[in-house]
């Protein structure tokens, strides 16, 4: 009777501890059940916050990725208004210049890309579907290559700057300059869809003009980019965001106090981390060229109303013969500056020139219409020489 009692005593304490045990199982399984939901309902709250930081798509603003480049040949969108660079005739500022076109802004970014800056600016550009260019170092790239893409994607331009960021490595000879812009070039290639190569357009790190620091050396290498098919793109207006001290409104106020009188504009703004106050300058900015109907573009976009062909040490600038005139407040006057018939044993030295900006602005797609057909004018570019941009324009840092 008493083994009967203890037997039946020790099956009720096995029982009593494996109940204890099923109890605890369940426990732990709830708190990891919690647990989990709680992991989930964290990850999905923090994706709902960072979307809701994401700012907007913009509605009925269609974003163009445009990519007309042929990696076998990086110049056919030049091909055939526009001739091939070479010795002492690469300057694209000349270019816009002799194309005739009027009315036209260009906006382009030095430096970077930048983690912070450059997202904020392509955010604004592409909220009021504005195309530009980005002329970026290969250091930048490397570091954010994601944002190289995304320009692209977006349909800007992204051309070289340098590979270094530091002007003291870039100028220090030839072939180090030489090396750094084409190791740029092509890694923007890299970072391109399909590995496709932009036009050759590059950009002197501090500006290209002879009273800069390097001065001397840049002039020298203008000719070993020819020489290697570049075009060398120099700015003739500017925010004014080297000083970084500056506030947004400063900065737009900067730029209208400097801006030229001149028929088409190549802005020059900044995209270093530090340049904060740009990209919320920058629709003010937009804003105030589109006022003006400015037509903004990129650098590889030009409205050739003028055919160039150079040709030896002249250039043949020949007056689109084909447009209707249809209305003359929309026409762009445009004659020499000496009316003087050339001798037949010199050569000619006028240069066309834009008289005046039209009071309104053709349409990207049309041509300024012309009375009369005119014919070819031979001229004679001036040398070349650089000069500073108007009212401190040269402010690009250089470290």
């Amino acid at each position: 009777m008493a083994l009967s009692q203890d037997f039946e005593a020790r099956r009720r304490e096995r029982l009593k501890q494996q109940h204890k045990k099923r109890e605890r199982e369940k426990r732990i399984q709830r708190i990891l059940l919690i647990v989990a939901v709680a992991v989930l309902a964290f990850i999905l709250i923090f994706n709902i916050v960072r979307c809701a930081k994401k700012p907007a798509e913009p509605t009925n603003l269609p974003i163009t990725t445009q990519l007309p480049y042929d990696a076998d040949d990086a110049d056919a969108k030049f091909d055939p208004s526009i001739p091939k660079p070479k010795a002492g005739r690469n300057s694209y500022l000349d270019i816009i210049k002799d194309s005739g076109q009027t009315g036209h802004v260009y906006l382009t970014f030095d430096n970077g890309p930048s983690e912070d800056v450059t997202p904020a600016i392509l955010d604004v550009l592409r909220k009021y579907n504005v195309k530009a260019t980005f002329f970026m170092n290969g250091s930048d790239i490397k570091d954010n290559p994601y944002l190289c893409t995304r320009a692209i994607e977006e349909g800007h331009l992204v051309l070289p700057l340098s590979k270094s960021g530091n002007a003291d490595i870039l100028y220090a000879d030839k072939t180090t300059f030489m090396d750094e812009v084409e190791e740029t070039y092509n890694l923007i290639a890299e970072n391109t869809p399909d590995g496709k190569k932009p036009v050759k357009i590059y950009r002197f790190l501090g500006g290209g003009y002879e009273n800069t620091s390097f001065g001397a050396e840049k002039q020298r290498y203008k000719d070993d980019l020819a020489e290697n098919g570049y075009y060398y793109c120099d700015w003739n207006a500017s925010v004014g965001d080297s000083n970084t001290g500056r506030t947004p409104e400063q900065l737009l106020n900067y730029f209208k106090t400097n801006e030229p009188d001149l028929n088409n504009l190549v802005i020059q703004l900044n995209n270093k981390e530090s340049n904060t106050a740009t990209p919320k300058m920058l629709g003010n900015l937009i804003e105030y060229l589109l006022d003006k109907d400015f037509i903004f573009s990129r650098l590889d976009e030009i409205e050739f109303i003028n055919e160039i062909e150079y040709e030896d040490d002249e250039a043949v600038f020949e007056e689109d013969a084909d447009v209707e005139d249809d209305d003359d407040s929309e026409r762009p006057t445009k004659k020499p500056t000496s009316t003087a018939k050339p001798d037949s044993t010199k050569k000619p030295t006028s240069t066309p020139k834009a008289t005046q900006k039209p009071a309104s602005t053709p349409k990207a797609t049309q041509k300024p219409s012309t009375t009369q057909t005119q014919k070819p004018v031979a001229v004679t570019l001036p040398p070349q020489t650089a000069t500073l941009p108007p009212s401190g324009g040269n402010e690009i840092d250089t470290e």
